[in-house]
């Protein structure tokens, strides 16, 4: 069934594939499952892909009460046991970066490998979001044309912007099936505000691949370069792109995730 019962919520799931390895893949802020499009047939190739809805997003439930980043990765880790998933290469971006991080740090066990996309420590010594960009992300899909603009600065790069409106309009297509409520983006906002793993890096284990576009303006690609020199052994990629540089440009973004969990 595509809805499995975790820790008090019912979480939308969905697995592709038959591969002999697991990858878990995690989305960010306001976004759930079906943004995936760009990566989910092409992984589960290669993989027995799990992706899911987080807490407030999608078709998981929306409990109108404060959300962490730490009990969106206990809801990670009850839904692999609810799967009896007992290890998982751990893909996760934006928030779901933060996510697999905390996942990382408390459960070490369970993971293959480790991927990181686009995403932050939190707390004090990150490098801030431009305040502009954040505001006009938390306004959500009914925002005036400026502030649409403003969306489309922060998720992707210039050349997309101006040459490449189909992914754009593709992605755009994909979130409104099931657009987040505002009350449950907010929670998931507070949630980012209070994410900070900048002192607890050092205790994940697992090989970690940390990837950043070069064009991302809405987490500064400075944030993929603290993350990497915290964990050990981390290895970096920049790529090109913004901050949705694995839509933008899914060849590579693939590729490199194929590459380091297989």
């Amino acid at each position: 069934m595509p809805h499995i019962k975790v820790g008090g919520i019912e979480i939308y799931c969905e697995i592709y594939g038959t591969g002999g390895s697991t990858l878990t893949m995690i989305r960010g802020l306001g976004s759930d499952l079906l943004a995936w499009f760009p990566q989910s047939t092409e992984l589960s190739k290669h993989f027995r892909v799990v992706a899911f809805d987080n807490r407030g997003a999608g078709r998981t439930d929306k409990p109108d009460e404060p959300y962490s980043i730490k009990q969106m990765a206990d809801d990670v880790n009850g839904l692999l046991d609810a799967l009896d998933i007992q290890r998982t290469a751990l893909l996760g971006i934006s928030m779901g970066g933060m996510i697999a991080q905390e996942f990382a740090i408390h459960h070490p066990e369970k993971l293959s490998c480790l991927i990181l996309g686009c995403t932050t420590f939190g707390g004090p010594e990150s490098v801030p979001p431009p305040l502009e960009l954040l505001n006009a992300i938390l306004a959500g899909p009914d925002a005036d044309e400026k502030t649409r603009r403003l969306q489309e600065q922060a998720l992707f790069c210039n050349d997309t912007i101006a040459s490449h409106r189909d992914v754009i309009a593709a992605y755009g297509e994909a979130k409104r099936q099931f657009p987040i409520p505002p009350f449950s983006l907010a929670r998931q906002a507070d949630a980012i505000r209070r994410h900070d793993t900048a002192s607890r890096l050092g205790q994940i284990q697992a090989p970690t691949l940390v990837m950043t576009g070069t064009g991302d303006r809405l987490i500064p690609p400075q944030n993929s370069r603290l993350i990497t020199a915290r964990i050990p052994g981390a290895i970096l990629k920049e790529l090109p792109g913004g901050h949705l540089f694995m839509t933008e440009y899914p060849d590579v973004f693939n590729r490199s995730v194929m590459e380091f969990a297989r």
